[in-house]
């Protein structure tokens, strides 16, 4: 039963996307009906695959990390009780109760979640969007924009694990081995064979993962590397002052209207521009929190 896609009335899959499937992407999907829920209304779970398929829509491999992270971050579902995230999934699944999962973390965007630790905690605070779209030029959010606002979140958050020294030390000594990678991995693309280039982006997707878990700046970045990642190659993106820019509709459309823009099928969306995306978003932002310490 709990593989059986569920036939759900708009009202209830409304408030589930909105108290439960807190991700604009995956929140898109399940609102617009093209990614099928599972399980129970109240202990709602997707197949892997589907949300495989769906990400690598385009001709991209962007879908194969979005798995990776289903799999590794949301294979708990409530318990019988539903009091807590603490029982297995089934096998090919993963739980769409997003906020209290160990993908939900201090330091977040504010936008789809409240309390990161409390199940059912979504909803959307149109103020929080705000703050976001307050540093759009012209309609427009640059990534040194969001980085600045991934910073902003971190402060403004005293949960949030940049905050310790000991992690702070963690992340200038692991941002040297991740800024080793990328030059390590552009060279093999430049002069290797593409196999290697591949292996060094997994390497460096391994690194990235590892370290969103241990740290809420990397975590934050990682989120909105995915965002830049599925509209990289959207016509609507284009580049300001050398640095990719985002639609500033593209992006309401799918954190407030829980709508994937048209045509999103048709261009390709590849993990390696996580990487890219990730990795610059963390420096920008890295840098503007140390700056915001500092006064």
């Amino acid at each position: 039963m709990l593989e059986s896609p569920l036939a759900l009335d708009p009202r209830v899959r409304d408030l589930m996307v909105e108290t439960k499937v807190t991700c604009p992407f995956l929140g898109s999907l399940v609102h617009q009906e093209l990614l099928s829920v599972r399980g129970a209304p109240d202990n709602p779970l997707a197949n892997i695959e589907d949300v495989r398929r769906l990400g690598n829509e385009g001709g991209g491999d962007l879908g194969d990390l979005l798995a990776f992270f289903a799999a590794g971050n949301h294979a708990l579902m409530r318990n019988s009780s539903g009091s807590a995230l603490d029982t297995p999934v089934p096998a090919g699944l993963f739980s769409l109760e997003l906020p209290g999962s160990q993908g939900s973390h201090p330091g977040h965007s504010g936008i789809l979640q409240g309390n990161p630790t409390t199940l059912g905690s979504g909803r959307l605070s149109q103020a929080d969007f705000d703050r976001l779209a307050k540093l759009a030029t012209d309609n427009f959010l640059k990534r040194s924009d969001v980085g600045k606002f991934i910073a902003q979140n971190l402060k403004r958050d005293p949960n949030s694990k940049v905050a310790s020294a000991n992690v702070a030390e963690l992340m200038a000594r692991d941002l040297a081995g991740v800024v080793g990678a990328i030059s390590t991995a552009l060279a093999s693309k430049l002069l290797g064979s593409s196999s290697d280039a591949n292996d060094d982006h997994r390497l460096l997707e391994q690194k990235l993962t590892r370290l969103m878990g241990e740290n809420n700046l990397v975590g934050s970045a990682g989120e909105f590397g995915l965002l830049f990642a599925f509209l990289t190659h959207d016509p609507n993106t284009k580049e300001i002052e050398g640095e990719p820019a985002l639609a500033l509709d593209r992006v309401h459309g799918m954190f407030v209207q829980k709508q994937l823009p048209d045509g999103w099928q048709t261009w390709k969306k590849s993990r390696v521009d996580w990487v890219v995306h990730t990795t610059a978003l963390l420096l920008a932002a890295g840098k503007e929190y140390h700056q915001l310490s500092a006064n």
